[in-house]
């Protein structure tokens, strides 16, 4: 997966991943939001035919944007094994 920092300042990140859609684009979005100190978080499709999104986070003072982006995927990624755990044991 390619990740492209498009800009960065103290308190806002805006990145483009390429060939990724809604599907990662809401998912990001939503525990973003949900972490303390994230004021904005949002994306955009770059070309419904091309792909990609363009999310930007924008943090209060005291967490960095990046750090953010880092909890988020770390709390997404506990989230994915506790789901193919449950799945695992259902069967």
């Amino acid at each position: 997966m390619e990740v492209k920092v498009i800009s960065e300042g103290k308190n806002r990140l805006e990145l483009e991943i390429p060939g990724e859609d809604h599907t990662l684009g809401n998912y990001l979005r939503a525990t973003l939001i949900s972490i303390k100190g994230v004021k904005q978080a949002g994306y955009d499709i770059i070309h419904p035919l091309t792909g990609g999104i363009r999310v930007v986070v924008v943090t209060e003072e005291g967490l960095a944007p990046r750090a953010a982006v880092a909890e988020a995927l770390s709390r997404m990624g506990k989230e994915v094994e506790e789901f193919k755990e449950k799945v695992k044991s259902s069967t």
